[in-house]
């Protein structure tokens, strides 16, 4: 789940525990400063609506709307009570990690300032670009032209992308280079790719970044999915959210829209409010102009609501669901140390390496036939798992061999560099499903996926296969995630859910046009003015790739056609 810096030797980090990251200036606003009206009212903060924010605010009022709360470094949790604690339910509608469950798909999104890049593995790819071939006319011809990869450069740009190189040597990174080769020399066709990372790897050393924010240099602590406690982290709260503030934007956190309607010309956006200070309340704000970007099952959510409440959407509303050909694995107690044990704010276990960001490189492997390319992307064990997965891996996975059921029992002594949890391998597959999965209202109106069949998908298939095969080089076994166990309910996760808005050259065929305007059904090519979703809903298919830059060149392309 589905996320180092010094190439030179002085940089390499010390031993002991990391220095706290320094609190940042507050971006969200208190919610008595609220106006009745504004000119557009952004509608979530993940890479959609912070780049809506950033790019719309300025001549005119801007307001951005975000449920969950604002975070310094410190404050992300780093132990499996702390995790368990910030797991959002209705008892902590403010809770951190967004784990929604359903009998055939869960899906794990962030719930903060900045949304999901507050968790998730940074990591920063383009698609392949025969990929959007099913997509509306518009997107074809804009990544055709080229016109898409000035957005996809303007992101980069802001999120100040990097790469580990080879000087870094991570032993994860390297298994992964032999095993892939291994593959290659097989007659597999597959390449090695280190990942560009939305990490400050070597930039600023506790220095400002460009928007003003003091970050130090990523400390190779392998905790990035859990939140970045040491400020080196490029999620959008120091970037985007930055600039939209510098602008002018007003953000407000603990604000939960529930749905939108018609108010004459005008919008009428209604949200529950969760202030620190007093009860929940609900109210409502006027726009001109909404732009709906909390995510596949928030904006999803949201045009469901309104619709339940009178306004006429697209019936394509909900559908195009699509987990981006998502499969998580656990390559475990192979013969080789990985330094995969994340370690947070104490020091690195004996006798290892820096583990490094939570991802930094993949197998890539192609194809003629785009549906069936896909990637596996390494991983890391944020430090509040270890505890738990070094306990109770050993019995989803029973190692025949005496070195290996060494390493296991080291592990159940304590935390081991030269344990079987430090020799195993977090695999995250990324590629290809029939976006056949729906978005539904469960009887709270909470967004749940169904999509019966998605397990038997040819994805699943392909990228087990090719995961067992890593893992057995060096006397591994593939675990499967322990959700995907019949025992646990035999569930696929995805990281990465898209669709749900899918974006068409007509209502009939999807929710919103190529520039993120809602359909208005009463018409085959009519909109409703002023109403937008600009997020990884709009997406009417998988990616092949981590969605990051996909989502955010779309908002910068569909925020140049709004100003």
């Amino acid at each position: 789940m589905a996320t180092v810096c010094a190439v030179a030797a002085g940089l390499c980090l010390p031993r002991g525990a990391n220095a706290a990251a320094p609190n940042r200036s507050v971006l969200s606003r208190s919610l008595s400063l609220l106006k009745p009206q504004y000119d557009t009212v952004v509608v979530g903060s993940g890479y959609g609506g912070s780049v809506m924010a950033a790019r719309l605010s300025g001549a005119r009022s801007v307001c951005l709307f975000e449920r969950g709360r604002e975070w310094q470094p410190q404050e992300f949790p780093d132990s499996a009570s702390g995790v368990v604690t910030q797991l959002r339910s209705e008892a902590t509608p403010l809770g951190l990690f967004d784990y929604r469950t359903s009998s055939d798909l869960d899906a794990l999104v962030g719930n903060g300032l900045g949304g999901t890049s507050l968790i998730n593995a940074n990591v920063v790819v383009a698609p392949d670009r025969d990929v959007f071939t099913a997509w509306p006319a518009a997107i074809r011809n804009a990544y055709a032209s080229g016109a898409m990869d000035v957005f996809e450069q303007r992101v980069r740009q802001m999120l100040a992308v990097e790469a580990m190189t080879e000087a870094n040597a991570l032993r994860k990174t390297v298994f992964h280079a032999s095993t892939t080769a291994r593959r290659k020399r097989a007659g597999v066709a597959v390449d090695f790719q280190r990942m560009d990372l939305a990490v400050n790897l070597t930039r600023h050393h506790n220095a400002a970044n460009a928007q003003g924010v003091v970050q130090s240099r990523c400390r190779l602590c392998g905790d990035c999915v859990t939140g970045c406690r040491g400020g080196s982290k490029n999620s959008l709260d120091v970037n985007y959210l930055r600039v939209a503030a510098q602008r002018g934007a007003e953000i407000y956190t603990r604000m939960e829209v529930e749905y939108v309607e018609r108010a004459g010309e005008l919008w009428r956006v209604h949200y529950l409010a969760r202030p620190a200070d007093r009860a929940p309340y609900r109210g409502s704000v006027l726009a001109s102009r909404v732009v709906l970007a909390a995510g596949s099952l928030g904006s999803t959510q949201v045009l469901l609501r309104s619709a339940a409440m009178g306004l006429p959407v697209s019936p394509r509303v909900g559908t195009r669901v699509s987990a981006n050909g998502d499969y998580l694995g656990l390559g475990y107690n192979a013969a080789v140390q990985t330094d995969t044990f994340g370690f947070g704010d104490g020091a690195a276990l004996a006798d290892t390496r820096g583990v490094g960001p939570t991802i930094t490189s993949a197998a890539r492997y192609a194809s003629s036939n785009a549906r069936e390319r896909f990637l596996i992307e390494e991983g890391a064990w944020p430090r509040a798992l270890t505890d738990a997965l070094r306990l109770a891996l050993p019995a989803l996975a029973n190692a025949p061999d005496t070195p290996a059921a060494q390493r296991e029992l080291r592990d159940i002594a304590g935390r081991r560099g030269n344990g079987a949890l430090n020799h195993s391998m977090v695999y995250l597959g990324i590629g290809h499903d029939s976006a056949s999965g729906r978005i539904v209202l469960d009887g709270s109106g909470t967004a749940r996926i169904v999509w019966p069949g998605v397990s038997a998908e040819p994805f699943v298939a392909r990228m087990r296969a090719e995961m067992r095969q890593h893992t057995g080089a060096f006397g591994g076994t593939l675990v499967d995630s322990p959700r995907t166990h019949p025992v646990f309910g035999g569930a696929l996760t995805t990281v990465h859910p898209l669709g749900g808005c899918p974006m068409a050259d007509d209502a009939g065929a999807g929710a919103v046009d190529a520039d993120g305007r809602v359909y208005d059904p009463r018409g085959s090519h009519a909109v409703h003015a002023g109403l937008y979703v600009a997020d990884g809903s709009i997406l009417p298919g998988s990616v092949g790739v981590n969605p990051l830059l996909t989502i955010a060149a779309l908002a910068e392309r569909a925020a140049g056609s709004m100003s």
